[in-house]
């Protein structure tokens, strides 16, 4: 963005003079229609719409004698303003025709409202939206079709969430080709920058890719920036999940948008044939439409829900903005419990049952786990029906509920069960009873692949189906005081006359149901060798593990480094499921080592809890309390502090978790790298004196400006394998440094003494 400061400062203004009132004008003022929730507002008064708080502003023209509806402005609260006079909105392709916002569609009406309470996400704060609600021009080219796009505000975001969902009230069905969920044609040139997520990891590695595409571009992608040249943008966030038919783009004329392309796709494999694209096959003869969306005649389709938001002050800033706007608004409130999961070592085995598992109970509570989570068999054969396996976890007194629940309870621990949610047995009553809800034929023809839990294949967008798997869930949390869930074996399949994409919809719109019914329930998706919705659509459900730990030539403790690495800066790390000592507390890995890496995840371990040294089981006591004291610290953004992958198990790794002006740096030596590295902080005021301690020792290593620490504070870490957690806070008060106190670099622990920083920086540390 260029300009002097008089531009800048007028476009500052921008946001409050667009809405042609004063800040305390009343509501309904005049003619306008005007919605207020904490600082956000919603207005439509004559022919603009807006929705504004102080640090976005979005303004529409609805002038139909215009050309429709277009975006005006979308401004920032430092004065930046990014939109031509007359940006469309979206373009969505039917039967072949394409249309945007100012063509082909006529605006019923724009309506501002508050935006609805979620019961899952009770922390959310006030919201306020602007509902659009169209119809076709061309009812004979195109059907009567209706859509309706929703863009939604809270107070005191940089963030718009806009949902599309097209109606088809007509008698004859309609395909839908590419389409994008929001769009920006800006007023100046713009760099931009692609991060795409990929899925799928028992068959490749590279869970994030990024790019700096030049001119023209339409490629896959689940977040782009686009920056003016000063370090202020705007952004986008896809809501779907990862694959080569999400797109973001920048077209030859300016237009920048984010979408969808379902064209791209061939057919969805599910988890049967490794090597694939991540299960999905692309479609060779793209453009020939092989696979594209239908809605049925009298029915809708969800098209999607994206992000938009602004940000200046840097790169960093963006993610930022958005992540915690994510967290906050769009995450469900899961606990951010510690966990042990039965998987391994017991598996499948006998060695699963009650009396196997009750002295991992007792060692787990000692340690400080929280929830104990049954994998697959608890049920048996019952997959279907969802019932405890008699033979493994007994009911002694008949009161419904085994021994090995009560238990878990009795030694004050949450339950948590796996299930494949969407999946049968061919034994179960449930099939047997209706058969109907079967994906048919497809999921007649698995169930007769042997498999323990059964491989059928439910039709989840069957009504009566959804019914059903809802009262199980509410069984199981009734009866057993389930507060866990992991839903396993998500291979989405075509069930004609539904579609892959459509069964996916089915299911995510069924755990959010789930979610609002049972708002202190998590929800876990496990998403290895299945299809996935990671990641923005499964962090909307809850967290997901992640890695089933196929590491292609890198170490287990490597891969956990790369998922974080992966995820952060726009994904929160917290959301992904962590496998802790699995099988990694061995030489040369230690407690001290593997601790703090999971810690950023979602802690689960899988490991035979007896079997650890009293020095390693007192380590992780150690560390678990220090994160039940602090998990709502680790819980958003987390920027990536070193640029290489850690993937290669040699590289040095660092992460920052920060939130509201503080946070933590978690600093991992592998295998190679010098001893001493150099981590530049983020996210840090320059002027504004920071504590740096060690929070395993509590020692207080020096105070520095923000300036000095995103310049670089040096960290000493003798031993390959080693890591050391930081406390980064803006010191309390200032005070003189004693003579002598001049900044050092830190050693991690094993007994080294401290190294003296670079004389530089010592020079310029900040006096206290």
């Amino acid at each position: 963005m260029t300009g002097g400061a008089g531009r800048r400062a007028a476009m500052a203004g921008l946001a409050v003079a667009a809405l042609g009132v004063a800040p305390s004008a009343a509501v309904g003022a005049g003619d306008a229609q005007t919605v207020r929730a904490g600082g956000a507002l919603a207005r439509v008064q004559g022919h603009q719409a807006t929705l504004h708080d102080a640090r976005v502003t979005r303004l529409w023209s609805t002038d139909r004698s215009s050309g429709g509806v277009v975006t005006t402005a979308l401004a920032d609260g430092a004065g930046h303003q990014w939109s031509v006079a007359a940006s469309p909105d979206f373009s969505l392709t039917i039967d072949g025709v394409q249309t945007s916002s100012d063509n082909g569609w006529r605006l019923i009406r724009v309506t501002p409202e508050v935006t609805p309470p979620d019961p899952s996400r009770p922390a959310a704060g006030p919201g306020v939206q602007l509902r659009f609600e169209y119809e076709s021009t061309n009812p004979v080219l195109l059907g009567p079709l209706r859509l309706d796009r929703t863009y939604a505000l809270r107070s005191g975001a940089a963030v718009l969430a806009v949902t599309s969902v097209l109606s088809d009230p007509g008698p004859a069905p309609v395909r839908v080709g590419a389409y994008s969920l929001d769009e920006l044609t800006p007023s100046v040139p713009v760099s931009a920058e692609v991060q795409a997520y990929h899925g799928g990891s028992d068959w490749r590695d590279d869970f994030r890719s990024s790019s700096r595409p030049t001119g023209a571009f339409d490629q896959e992608g689940e977040v782009v920036r686009f920056d003016g040249g000063s370090g202020a943008g705007w952004f986008f966030v896809s809501g779907r999940r990862g694959g080569l038919m999400s797109r973001v783009g920048e077209d030859a004329a300016g237009r920048t948008w984010v979408g969808v392309d379902n064209a791209r796709d061939a057919f969805d494999s599910g988890p049967i044939t490794a090597g694939s694209d991540y299960n999905r096959f692309n479609n060779p003869a793209y453009p020939v439409p092989v696979r594209q969306r239908t809605v049925a005649a009298g029915g809708s389709l969800f098209l999607g829900r994206a992000y938009t938001g602004v940000y200046s002050g840097g790169a960093d800033a963006a993610p930022a903005a958005f992540v915690d706007e994510f967290v906050a608004h769009e995450m469900p409130s899961f606990a951010r419990s510690v966990g042990l999961n039965s998987f391994h070592p017991w598996g499948h085995g006998p060695g699963l049952s009650d009396v196997n598992l009750r002295p991992q109970v007792d060692t787990a509570r000692a340690l400080g786990v929280e929830t104990f989570m049954l994998d697959d068999q608890w049920q048996g054969s019952s997959s279907g029906d969802w019932v405890f396996d008699p033979s493994r976890f007994p009911d002694t007194d008949h009161d419904g509920r085994p021994d090995f629940v009560d238990y878990v309870h009795a030694k004050g621990l949450s339950l948590g069960l796996w299930m494949s949610p969407l999946e049968f047995n061919p034994s179960s009553q449930t099939y047997a009873s209706h058969p109907e809800w079967a994906c048919t034929p497809l999921g007649d023809v698995t169930a007769h692949v042997q498999d323990d839990a059964g491989l059928g294949v439910w039709d989840v967008t069957n009504p009566s189906f959804r019914a059903y798997l809802t009262g199980v869930i509410d069984r199981l949390i009734a009866q057993d005081s389930v507060t866990e869930f992991k839903f396993d074996f998500m291979a989405w399949v075509d069930c004609p006359p539904h579609d892959y994409l459509d069964y996916e919809d089915a299911f995510v719109a069924l755990v959010r149901s789930l979610e609002a019914r049972h708002p202190g329930v998590t929800f876990q998706l496990d998403e290895t060798n299945d299809q996935r919705a990671w990641p923005f659509e499964s962090a909307t459900l809850g967290p997901s593990w992640f890695d089933n730990g196929h590491l292609h030539g890198s170490t287990a403790p490597a891969r956990l480094l790369h998922d974080v690495w992966s995820a952060a800066p726009w994904l929160p790390p917290s959301s992904l499921g962590f496998g802790t000592y699995d099988p990694s507390l061995k030489p040369p890995y230690t407690a001290d080592y593997l601790m703090p890496m999971s810690l950023l995840g979602h802690v689960t371990f899988w490991t035979d809890l007896r079997l650890l040294a009293p020095a390693d089981a007192a380590e992780t006591a150690w560390w678990l309390a220090w994160y039940r004291n602090h998990r709502q610290d680790l819980s958003g953004l987390v920027y990536e502090d070193t640029a290489a992958d850690p993937l290669d198990g040699s590289s040095w790794a660092a992460f920052q978790p920060w939130h509201a002006g503080a946070g933590y740096v978690f600093a991992f030596r592998q295998s190679g790298g010098p001893e001493r590295q150099s981590i530049a902080l983020r996210g840090l005021e320059p002027r504004l004196v920071y504590r740096v301690t060690d929070v395993r020792t509590t020692r207080v290593l020096g105070t520095y400006t923000g300036q000095q620490l995103s310049g670089g504070l040096p960290l000493d870490l003798p031993r390959p394998y080693s890591a050391i957690v930081l406390s980064v806070a803006p010191a309390a008060a200032p005070r003189r440094a004693p003579a002598g106190a001049g900044g050092r670099g830190h050693r991690g622990r094993q007994g080294t003494g401290g190294a003296q920083v670079e004389q530089a920086m010592a020079a310029s540390r900040t006096s206290v």
